[in-house]
């Protein structure tokens, strides 16, 4: 059977070969310290290094440990070695790889870890790529041990066959590759500068450092100072997740809905959970537009707090009791809804209210009692149309960053074996 990908750059016309990893790495267990040597010293990687960084470099190495300069020679990673995720408590990412690529620094690595050892010639970024693919974690995952607990070891790893190009069909597809990376993590900055962009703006919004001037070029009147319970009520819900025979079938939004900040309306609440409730308890707690939902209980104080707007009117759809409802009396534009309640000045009021000691929630009272400050209508609708556009400016470029790593998920697939 002739080895070959799906997709090849045409000059190269050789079959790849098979390559046991054995003859490419050399495999050893990490260091294992007292936990008073933790969090000072030289750079050690964890699994998380592994986990969370499509490469590691020393500047993104998070953990610290204090060993002499024997062990940190003895343990040393270097550019081109490979760290193997130990155990997991799933089979998916037991023996989960990366590759160690800074020239400049060298780290060491922990007891959860398996360095490989760089003793072959490979290209460590074709290496990294590879190791990635579903076949090469197939061929990992497949001969893991443990049943509550999943495990690879050196003999294992060093069993692992794995199909390889020339060196120099290795160098052109990691050239590729990194092409397709670097332009991920610079549309990443595009995203994170726009997201910063974003709290920046809230803050300085809502603190009125930051005002705008009508269309006439004129300062806005002066906010008033208000308390929720004065522009609008709040109601609970005694709504369950559960169906029960002579009531009427609705549409329930739960607390993760709100959590999330998911988008609700009349096509999205198709999709969410159908339970039944009686006719009283659909009057109490239906949706109309305006309306706010938000979570008033969190296991931490400055987790509470959590609200989704609801932008039109919802038929057959209500709340349930892990969630509260606060429906204005006063007209408050839609868009501004969505971020009055979402900044520090009033989070900060709902954390400070919050009781409890293993999770914490906060009653009517103290939701009708945090003070905001609202601008006018007109002002509102600047606001709102202003936030409204940076959030819809950051979705155009996730959407965009979604593509990008759908490319290089099929690169993946089809230019390695």
């Amino acid at each position: 059977m002739f080895r070959f990908p799906t997709l090849r750059f045409p000059e190269f016309k050789e079959e790849w070969k098979p390559n046991k990893l054995g003859n490419l790495l050399e495999f050893k267990n990490g260091i294992n310290a007292s936990k008073e040597q933790y969090g000072k010293g030289v750079k050690f990687i964890n699994v998380l290094d592994i986990l969370n960084n499509d490469f590691i470099i020393y500047e993104n190495i998070v953990g610290k440990v204090d060993v002499d300069k024997n062990i940190i020679e003895k343990f040393s990673v270097q550019y081109g070695d490979v760290l193997f995720q130990r155990s997991s408590e799933t089979r998916e990412e037991v023996g989960t790889a990366n590759v160690y690529l800074d020239k400049e620094n060298n780290a060491t690595f922990g007891g959860f870890v398996i360095r490989g050892k760089k003793i072959g010639n490979y290209n460590p970024i074709f290496f990294n790529k590879l190791l990635k693919t579903s076949s090469a974690r197939d061929s990992i995952t497949s001969k893991s041990g443990g049943s509550t607990r999943f495990n690879v070891g050196q003999e294992i790893l060093s069993s692992i066959v794995l199909y390889f190009p020339s060196l120099i069909e290795q160098d052109m597809i990691a050239g590729f590759l990194s092409l397709i990376d670097n332009r991920i993590s610079t549309q990443r900055k595009i995203i994170e500068k726009l997201e910063t962009s974003m709290r920046v703006s809230r803050v300085n919004i809502f603190s009125q450092k930051l005002r705008f001037k009508d269309e006439q070029g004129y300062d806005f009147p002066d906010w008033k100072k208000l308390k929720l319970g004065e522009i609008g009520s709040f109601q609970t819900s005694s709504i369950d997740k559960l169906s029960r025979e002579n009531e009427n079938e609705v549409y329930l939004v739960n607390y993760m809905n709100v959590y999330r900040h998911e988008d609700i309306n009349s096509n999205t609440i198709k999709s969410f959970q159908k339970v039944t409730a009686k006719e009283q308890q659909i009057i109490s707690c239906n949706l109309r537009k305006g309306d706010i939902l938000f979570t008033p209980s969190s296991e931490t104080p400055d987790d509470i707090g959590h609200s989704v707007v609801i932008s039109e009117n919802l038929e057959n759809a209500v709340f349930s009791y892990h969630l509260m409802r606060f429906r204005p009396k006063i007209e408050i534009n839609i868009l501004y809804s969505n971020y009055f309640c979402n900044v520090p000045i009033v989070l900060s009021q709902l954390s400070k209210f919050a009781t409890g000691s293993t999770r914490f929630t906060i009653s009517v009272k103290s939701f009708s009692n945090v003070e905001i400050v609202l601008p006018t209508l007109s002002e509102q609708k600047v606001i709102g149309d202003f936030f409204s556009l940076i959030e819809k400016k950051i979705e155009t470029e996730k959407k965009i960053l979604a593509q990008y790593e759908t490319q290089k998920k099929y690169l993946l697939a089809n230019l390695f074996i």
